[in-house]
């Protein structure tokens, strides 16, 4: 029995319950930053929480700049989890990673100057050479390419950190594109950040949600809409489920 961790966004917020005979249970996690909401998943063998890293008191969405990332990433490493798996939506600046394409996270490019840290009385200073397990991504990678017949490239994303909660300029978007990012995202910083400084292992799935700004091939001008980019991702939640049920059975 594998017992992982779900760290999810945009257009997963039914995942962890859309599975037919699965038990399901909720709960309240304590941490020194908060309440944390669950959601246990038991299926297939295995054990999978649920994170919904927007959560609230008030049952609104919670904007990226406002996550409380120790919050969640202490909640998600609590439950003693073999890894953690963080769903993010990202704008792809790839042609190789399309929108509607499952991708994985290879490495974080963010020049944002936000320091996250569960080190703030002592200096520690992790290692962030590999910051995503390389074998639990190859197996994602693997079932996802079965289901997407993508190529490789679209499994070694590099994810750029950008502030939010708007959209990224055309600008913007170009510079992260000239230092190397392939896609771009408003959470991972602080969560990746945060998962470093943990010892569980941690795999990035990357919903390839809409072109960023000015890289859409049929129009540079194209507006990054927020609704269609919250169906797209819904659209993926079958493709993301299977990858995580092949990364438990790994276990």
């Amino acid at each position: 029995m594998a017992r992982l961790t779900v760290l999810c966004g945009t257009g997963m917020t039914e995942l962890a319950t859309s599975t037919d005979g699965a038990e399901v249970e909720t709960f309240r996690s304590e941490t020194p930053w908060g309440e944390v909401p669950c959601t246990l998943v038991r299926t297939n063998g295995h054990e999978i929480l649920f994170i919904y890293r927007h959560h609230s008191p008030d049952g609104k969405v919670n904007p990226p700049h406002s996550i409380e990332h120790r919050a969640n990433v202490h909640a998600a490493t609590s439950f003693q989890s073999t890894a953690v798996i963080s769903v993010w939506c990202v704008g792809t600046m790839d042609s190789d990673f399309p929108p509607g394409v499952v991708g994985v996270a290879d490495d974080m490019l963010d020049i944002s100057g936000t320091v996250w840290t569960f080190h703030d009385s002592s200096a520690v200073h992790v290692d962030r050479t590999e910051m995503f397990d390389r074998e639990l991504s190859i197996i994602a990678a693997n079932e996802l390419k079965s289901q997407d017949g993508a190529g490789i490239n679209a499994y070694k994303q590099v994810v750029g950190q950008a502030s939010g909660p708007q959209f990224e300029s055309r600008a913007d978007v170009e510079a992260y594109h000239r230092l190397g990012a392939t896609c771009v995202n408003m959470t991972i910083g602080g969560e990746a950040r945060c998962m470093s400084e943990k010892e569980a292992s941690h795999v990035g799935l990357l919903l390839s949600s809409n072109w960023a700004a000015g890289k859409d091939p049929a129009d540079k001008l194209a507006p990054v809409d927020h609704h269609s980019v919250e169906d797209l991702a819904s659209s993926m939640r079958t493709r993301v489920w299977k990858a995580i049920l092949a990364i438990a059975d790994a276990q």
